[in-house]
């Protein structure tokens, strides 16, 4: 081998060991469309040693593969996931100890494989075991991206947008919200503003679509809106004192603004505020994963949660009226623990957030309120002074009264368009 061809071999394994270096370890699986490559069907079950036979009929991960290389990749995988039928919900692992060859299929110049395979259960509650039924599958599927930027296709380098960056502006730090479908609101009490009639059943004719944006990763501070006021020489919040901002509070957000200030801070810095929708997505992300099933038809599995950071309330990352502080703290002090699942801090409690959205019943909810219409703006979030339930990621509140200039009720953080 000469010595070019040496040099050249090693720049190009620098470059792929730079690669996988540079490439996400983690991948968020909120993001991800999960697909299904094949999927058994539980035909035996033995009380007394856990074990279940399943049946598939084709592997399509395995394409062109002999029965023998296909029982070897099934034995080397070992785990597969079990899931009801119904709901798609996945309540725990089938390992697999034995896999046999029950019939040989020609077909279409393809050959499939009727496999049968021994194992027992791996599930997360011992109660569970007694639910094990037909009505449950195994299955193998992988995970993609269910966000891809189109403009992408229309530009000489292909590149994804950033995940942060700091806006040249107000110079705050902000992340992105990826496009897609999310589910938003409550289905279990109809009584509220916040019930959304599909929730229960969500499919493509239901879900809400939302662009690609991004948002500020924290409360704007009073800090920043102070530097707003330098630059445009517009009025102080009411609660400061000589046009300053209460000592020691540089990083607390500022609160206590109208919904006509925010929209003035927002001109300045080239940004806007937020959907309630867009709001809510960056709080609690997707809510659901969509499993491609084997005709191409979507099943949709539900994972909302009830705050940024869980379904469990924690006082220690939720600044609320069970915190017992009694005050705003500094949006840099929100423990990382509390962000939502996209990174954004703040989004319980602390200060409440104006959004841009009218303050009216979700679509297919046909409650009355006097409030509804084009009168008062949404907000959300919750504050130092809210409890736990009105800080939940669905949670609705308005502001507006007597009119949307003096009604001084929130504190905001705002989005840009990707563009």
């Amino acid at each position: 081998m000469n010595r070019k061809l040496q040099i050249s071999l090693l720049l190009l394994l620098f470059q792929t060991e730079l690669f996988y270096a540079e490439s996400p370890s983690k991948i968020d699986k909120s993001e991800m469309n999960r697909i299904v490559l094949w999927e058994g069907e539980i035909t035996g079950i033995y009380k007394d040693k856990g074990a279940v036979r399943s049946l598939i009929s084709y592997n399509p991960e395995w394409v062109g593969a002999n029965f023998e290389e296909i029982k070897a990749g099934i034995l080397k995988k070992k785990k597969f996931e079990l899931r009801q039928k119904i709901t798609n919900k996945k309540i725990g692992y089938f390992i697999v100890s034995n896999v046999e060859l029950e019939k040989q299929i020609e077909k279409n110049k393809r050959t499939d494989y009727q496999i049968l395979m021994n194992g027992k259960f791996d599930l997360g509650k011992k109660s569970h075991y007694s639910f094990i039924s037909n009505d449950f599958t195994i299955s193998m599927a992988r995970y993609e991206e269910s966000y891809l930027d189109p403009s992408a296709f229309f530009k000489d380098n292909i590149t994804s947008p950033q995940k942060s960056y700091i806006h040249p502006i107000d110079k705050k730090e902000m992340v992105l919200i990826p496009s897609g479908a999310f589910i938003f609101g409550q289905g279990s009490d109809g009584e509220l503003d916040n019930y959304n009639p599909a929730f229960q059943s969500p499919d493509d004719t239901n879900l809400t679509e939302i662009a690609s944006f991004y948002i500020d990763k924290y409360e704007v501070t009073n800090e920043e809106y102070a530097r707003y006021l330098r630059d445009t020489n517009a009025k102080p919040p009411l609660y400061w004192v000589n046009g300053k901002y209460p000592n020691g509070k540089e990083d607390h957000p500022v609160i206590s603004l109208s919904y006509r200030e925010v929209e003035r801070y927002a001109t300045w810095a080239g940004k806007r505020l937020p959907t309630e929708f867009e709001w809510e997505k960056a709080a609690r992300g997707q809510g659901l994963t969509r499993t491609l099933k084997r005709d191409e038809s979507y099943t949709i599995e539900l994972q909302t949660v009830r705050y940024p950071f869980g379904n469990k309330f924690d006082s220690l990352l939720c600044n609320t009226k069970e915190s017992k502080i009694g005050d705003t703290v500094s949006v840099y002090e929100l423990a990382a623990k509390g962000a939502s699942p996209y990174g954004v801090i703040g989004m319980c409690g602390n200060a409440a957030e104006w959004t841009n959205s009218w303050y009216a019943a979700y679509e297919g909810h046909f409650t009355k309120n006097p409030a509804f219409g084009k009168q008062y703006k949404v907000i959300r979030g919750g504050s130092f002074f809210d409890d736990k339930k009105s800080s939940t990621v669905y949670f609705r509140s308005y502001g507006g009264n007597p009119n949307l200039a003096e009604d001084r009720r929130a504190g905001f953080r705002l989005v840009k368009d990707l563009n």
